[in-house]
């Protein structure tokens, strides 16, 4: 292949990408605010029990038709799957069957996991392994951008349109992403059919050991990040009733988190991973949090909730990512898949699943608060025995 179709490829990839991640903000806006309509916040846990489910059949449904369709016809499958299940839901709650904006609100969060999946699994079978490492960081940077474009587009609209027509566009641009996959080289990966279960590669118990310990961190940093989004979400409600003003808000609140991931990613983290030992850069994380935890950015004001849930997910996005990254550094080719897979996809999915079934019964803000301070407590001090382990294991 050339060099000049390999640009263009790689081209039509960012400007799918980049509408992947712009259409979001309206998409889950107008989710949000048709469910606090409906529903309220209080009622968020369930649909987010009933998204986990959703996504884990709709991801095992991606690979089997991904194995037999390729890459693009899946992508074009699932997008108009989530476009006909996203009209078919919102339709319903606009005239009167409320359960539709159950669903919706429960989508919201399947559909955008699918299309990032599916894109960055073809950016890294597509680019050779040398050149996804270069081309990540922009990919990232490509996203955050149209997530902060979608989020000032969702203030606008909302400003300006009903709930309905900012429905609507919003789905518009989710086709947009799939027309920019249309053009994209099509690619045949192989597949190993004798591949044993990617946990059998970790086989030592000390790496076990080692890759329980960073599971458990993103366990935590979920139970931290979950708690958030739902006081956040009771304060919200509580603060601002009516639903433009939700939109708007949503909408800026959507370009804050994307623009400072965009920052954090360009301008703090290369030089916090050039200048501090990694150790102390997983230590820092969480106190952080906990820092602003505890002066109050999440206690009862709805912009101090705000600041803080922003400040978590950029955080999440671009510190936590990326150091998070480097901790299967170490390990073989195998072993790294393998580690990926139990944390990455087994326990990061199913901790939001605990989370929703505990907020459920649990909703008591002061309760809640004691126990994110004890969540980024325990994750410090399993930090300090990651890296105690982390030298024995790969000196």
């Amino acid at each position: 292949m050339t060099s000049t179709l390999k640009t263009k490829n790689f081209s039509y990839f960012l400007l799918s990408y980049f509408f992947v991640l712009f259409n979001y903000p309206i998409v889950r806006a107008s989710s949000i605010t048709q469910f606090f309509e409906l529903y309220g916040a209080k009622t968020s846990p369930q649909a987010w029990v009933l998204a986990i489910v959703l996504l884990i059949t709709s991801l095992a449904l991606s690979n089997y038709i991904q194995g037999r369709l390729g890459f693009k016809k899946t992508f074009f499958v699932l997008t108009f799957v989530s476009l006909a299940l996203s009209t078919l839901a919102f339709l319903l709650a606009h005239f009167g069957v409320r359960f539709g904006s159950f669903v919706q609100f429960a989508w919201k969060e399947v559909y955008i996991v699918l299309h990032v999946h599916l894109l960055l699994a073809y950016a890294n079978t597509w680019l050779k392994r040398e050149d996804f490492l270069k081309w990540i960081g922009p990919i990232g940077a490509v996203g955050s951008v149209g997530g902060i474009l979608g989020g000032l587009l969702t203030s606008a609209l909302a400003t300006h349109l009903d709930l309905a027509l900012m429905f609507w566009i919003g789905q518009f641009f989710v086709l947009v992403s799939a027309l920019f996959v249309s053009p994209l080289e099509t690619i045949i990966a192989v597949q190993d059919k004798k591949r044993e279960s990617p946990l059998k590669s970790l086989d030592t118990a000390s790496l076990r050991l080692y890759v329980s310990l960073v599971a458990a961190i993103i366990f935590l940093s979920q139970i931290v990040i979950n708690i958030a989004d739902f006081q956040f979400s009771l304060i919200f409600e509580k603060m601002i009733e009516s639903s433009q003003e939700r939109a708007i808000y949503l909408g800026h609140m959507y370009t804050a988190t994307n623009g400072l991931t965009l920052l954090f990613q360009l301008a703090v983290v290369p030089i916090l991973l050039k200048k501090l030992d990694l150790k102390w850069i997983h230590f820092l994380i969480p106190l952080t949090y906990l820092i602003c935890l505890l002066i109050g950015l999440n206690v009862g004001v709805l912009l101090s909730s705000a600041l803080f849930y922003v400040y978590l997910k950029a955080g999440d996005y671009s510190f936590f990512s990326s150091s998070k990254e480097l901790l299967y550094q170490p390990m073989k080719p195998l072993q790294k898949y393998g580690a990926k897979y139990f944390t990455d996809m087994l326990v990061y999915r199913s901790s939001k699943a605990v989370i929703a079934g505990v907020l459920i019964y649990l909703q008591d803000p002061e309760i809640l608060f004691w126990i994110m301070c004890v969540a980024l407590l325990a994750w410090m001090v399993i930090v300090k025995f990651i890296f105690s382990l982390h030298r024995k294991i790969f000196p």
